[in-house]
């Protein structure tokens, strides 16, 4: 049954929208609940540029860092909680064990889950003053839980521990609030193109590189055997990412900037027309169809992508191996940046990000473990691409980047994209499973609404995060 009834959107809309903007964050007091517009977007934009004067008070803390030394003689338990694939927890595990026979005295306690979920469960930690003691982060978690720069521990204080000269000045300049470094970033990412060679060879397409290549494939494939083959597929939540690489592709501006949506609605209107056109075109799977599957969240999970129906996908660099792993007919190859108009779309961000939670009681042991992981020699040769390519300078010389897919993709991801992913564009009120992203492109998909009035959903879902983020 196609239709799911407007009434209901609204109302699970509604809902979704109230109960993820009030339900997700740490309690604050009242002087300190609404966090300064500067310390979101414009604040993190200042840093990046140098002109943030608070950002002075790290060479204060630094100074004072240089007596914190490693306790290695004292029994100490440190909590790390991170999320990914299987492969990440694998290496992950595996360096945490070279980093107890280094510190025979520490012991690690991994905590570690799958990405869905896993931000209410450190949200819900933060604000119980019971988070692990060093803590992966989504980039706009650190703005979203700390926008006072007091959720995290300043690692200026440890920058005798980890060496902070091997990270980008502008790095450590956009995560710096109120003069507290509150993170660092692991690797970089970008959303990039991934397609099963033996589909496409099977089908008799060509693996597109442009949208008309696209569109042709859409055609090859639509008329293979029983129709059930996609040269292409995107979870829900994805294609607004997708409507986001085509409008920045036409346009060339930031999806989000200075703390306001960049695109007008006639534009969004155009950019979920073209996920429209797509779906009838017989490109990518309508909502319908991935409902059927029970895959509108990870592609990855569906039969159509394990068994090679799906002839393509739009994911993160460092999650390639999920997608790799999971198909049992076919050979992944990474492709071109689809070539949709005059500019470059798509935006760069940290893939993840590396805290210590101010309520640590180790914070030196707790940066000697974050140094060791993600700084030194032995730990970037164990945890290779698991994470992406390091931003460590150091870390990145010992990565084996040979026959990587994570690195191919990576390098052209660099060399494509002309965009910086703003603070806003993943909250979780906006990309959850009942989140914005997802209800407005199942209204166009399922015909519920056409794509103005879902275009009015995306606008103010966006802009009710903007205002919630910025409010004084």
């Amino acid at each position: 049954m196609r239709k799911r009834g407007k009434q209901l959107v609204s109302l699970i809309l509604a809902g979704a929208l109230a109960g993820s903007l009030v339900g997700c964050m740490p309690t604050q007091s009242k002087e300190t609940a609404a966090a300064p517009a500067k310390t979101q977007d414009t604040k993190a934009a200042e840093n990046a540029a140098g002109a943030d004067p608070e950002a002075a008070g790290a060479d204060t803390e630094a100074a004072a860092s240089a007596d914190m030394e490693v306790n290695t003689t004292d029994p100490i338990t440190l909590r790390f909680n991170w999320w990914g694939g299987d492969s990440r927890h694998e290496k992950t595990l595996k360096a945490i064990e070279a980093f107890e026979a280094k510190y025979p005295n520490i012991t690690v306690e991994a905590e570690y889950e799958a990405f869905n979920g896993h931000e209410e469960k450190i949200s819900l930690a933060l604000n119980a003053g019971s988070a692990a003691d060093v803590v992966q982060l989504n980039m706009d978690w650190v703005f979203a839980y700390s926008p006072n720069g007091d959720t995290f521990y300043d690692l200026n204080k440890v920058s005798n521990i980890i060496d902070l000269s091997n990270y980008d000045d502008s790095d450590k300049a956009f995560y710096t609030v109120n003069g507290a470094l509150q993170a660092l970033p692991i690797a970089n990412t970008g959303r990039g193109f991934i397609w099963n060679k033996t589909t496409y060879d099977k089908v008799g397409a060509k693996i597109p590189t442009t949208l008309d290549e696209l569109y042709e494939a859409g055609e090859k494939f639509a008329a293979y055997e029983d129709g059930s083959y996609y040269p292409f597929a995107c979870a829900d939540y994805v294609k607004v990412h997708l409507m986001i690489y085509y409008l920045q592709c036409k346009y060339g501006r930031d999806w989000i900037k200075d703390n306001a949506l960049q695109y007008s609605k006639e534009e969004i209107t155009e950019g979920l027309n073209f996920i429209k056109e797509l779906e009838d075109r017989h490109i990518i799977p309508d909502s319908e169809k991935l409902a059927g599957e029970g895959t509108s969240e990870l592609l990855e999970t569906s039969e159509s992508w394990i068994n090679g129906h799906y002839g393509g996908a739009m994911c993160w660099d460092t999650n390639i191996a999920k997608y790799v792993d999971a198909v049992t007919d076919g050979e992944i190859v990474v492709g071109d940046m689809i070539n949709m108009g005059e500019y470059h779309g798509g935006p760069i961000k940290a893939s993840q990000v590396i805290a210590i939670t101010s309520t640590s009681e180790h914070p030196v042991e707790a940066a000697a473990l974050i140094q060791f992981l993600f700084g030194d020699e032995e730990g970037a040769v164990i945890l290779g691409d698991s994470r992406g390519i390091p931003c460590n300078k150091n870390a990145v010389k010992y990565v084996e980047t040979e026959g990587s897919l994570v690195a191919e993709m990576n390098e052209k991801l660099m060399a494509w994209s002309a965009f910086k992913l703003d603070i806003f564009t993943e909250r979780a009120a906006l990309k959850a499973p009942d989140g914005v992203y997802t209800l407005a492109i199942q209204s166009l998909s399922y015909g519920e609404e056409d794509a103005a009035a879902c275009a009015d959903m995306l606008i103010d879902g966006i802009n009710r995060e903007i205002e919630t983020a910025t409010a004084r």
